[in-house]
């Protein structure tokens, strides 16, 4: 009987880890990422002081794109921006420099991976993020893409940032 239950475990366990290696690459299986998305919520949590918050308010405007050529694009900022003047270009130093801090966009190749998915920024909005990888865990929930990082740069806060960004499907 213990030869048997020694058998039952190997195939059992062969068996959970095919699932859980499956379960890990959601993202690759049937290309579930590719398509566009609209932001829903997007959380900040500083590392140092472990104080969370919502980034840029209760309802964070943005978008991002996978395309199934490997292309990804986003574009993420607060909704409650506004400014004084006609353009962002007539706008006081103050006023574009809130602007910047307060939104992001950028774009790049992407692969995913079996955590979830590494961006290769070709363009960014912060020119130190341009020709880097930035690596993020990702998982699909029914309708919602799942982002977070590992601890990152802010223009936010000088202590590295962990994020979390929900995602709702749109197309």
């Amino acid at each position: 009987n213990l030869a048997m239950i020694k058998d039952f475990v190997k195939i059992g366990g062969g068996i959970l880890a095919l699932i859980i290696c499956s379960a890990t690459n959601i993202l690759a299986a049937d290309n579930n990422i590719i398509g566009t998305w609209r932001l829903i919520s997007m959380k900040s949590r500083d590392t140092i002081t472990e104080i969370e918050s919502n980034t840029w308010g209760e309802n964070p405007l943005g978008f991002i794109t996978y395309t199934a050529g490997g292309r990804m694009s986003a574009i993420l900022t607060n909704a409650n921006r506004s400014i004084s003047a006609d353009s962002a270009g007539s706008a006081s130093i103050e006023e574009q420099a809130m602007l910047f801090r307060n939104s992001f966009a950028y774009a790049g190749r992407y692969t995913i991976t079996n955590d979830g998915v590494i961006h290769h920024v070709d363009i960014a909005a912060d020119p130190t993020w341009m020709a880097k990888d930035q690596i993020r865990f990702a998982r699909i929930e029914g309708t919602k893409l799942i982002i977070s990082s590992p601890p990152i740069k802010s223009v936010t806060s000088q202590n590295p940032i962990e994020f979390s960004v929900v995602w709702e499907r749109i197309e």
